[in-house]
């Protein structure tokens, strides 16, 4: 009788997971899983966001360099692009005293120093500022989103009434709706991408 009991007490202590037990284990899984999530749909969105922040420096800097070789006293003063669906883009040249012609600037607040900066809440200026498309470009079978980016641009001339070097600025940013695959994301990737350079005779 006395074995008997010894080994019911030593079965009882063999005995699984309680109810308790297995849903605190639950709910920590759940958690880990959350938080697993949340880092892959973090990384996704900066991937998404450097990517198009690196279309819009090339870019930029294809337009800056495009302007920039054209001399600051040059009688023609527009070039054009032509983007993946063919649409032709002039871009206009001539520069002035400051602000410039051009895009709208606003200065950046609490710097002192070049503060100034293309101003993308104002209306886009004719000549000044072209609507990029980047096509999606994949293998048999793969379906992407075409991008389009906003580009603007200012010259100023360094010197007030004279046009022997000028102060060249662009910016582009990606205005897309469809940013990720998703609708509505543009607003995450909106931060526009500022280039300055110098040009002369």
């Amino acid at each position: 009788m006395k074995t008997h009991f010894a080994l019911s007490r030593r079965h009882n202590r063999k005995s699984g997971f309680s109810l308790i037990e297995l849903l605190i284990a639950m709910f920590v899984l759940a958690i880990g899983l959350l938080g697993g999530m949340i880092v892959i749909v973090t990384a996704i969105a900066t991937n998404a966001r450097n990517r198009f922040d690196t279309a819009a420096v090339a870019l930029a800097q294809s337009t800056m360099d495009r302007i920039i070789v054209l001399s600051a006293s040059d009688t023609s003063q527009s070039t054009n692009v032509v983007d993946c669906q063919g649409n032709v883009n002039v871009i206009n040249t001539q520069g002035g005293d400051t602000p410039g012609p051009g895009a709208p600037l606003t200065n950046i607040a609490n710097i002192t120093g070049g503060t100034q900066v293309i101003d993308f809440t104002q209306p886009a200026v004719n000549g000044y500022q072209m609507l990029y498309h980047l096509c999606a470009q994949g293998g048999a079978g793969e379906i992407g989103n075409d991008q389009v980016y906003d580009v603007r641009w200012n010259i100023i001339n360094t010197t007030a009434g004279s046009g022997n070097s000028q102060l060249v600025m662009v910016a582009a940013k990606n205005v897309t709706e469809r940013g990720n695959g998703l609708q509505g994301q543009s607003k995450y990737f909106s931060i526009p991408i500022t280039l300055r350079g110098i040009r002369g005779n």
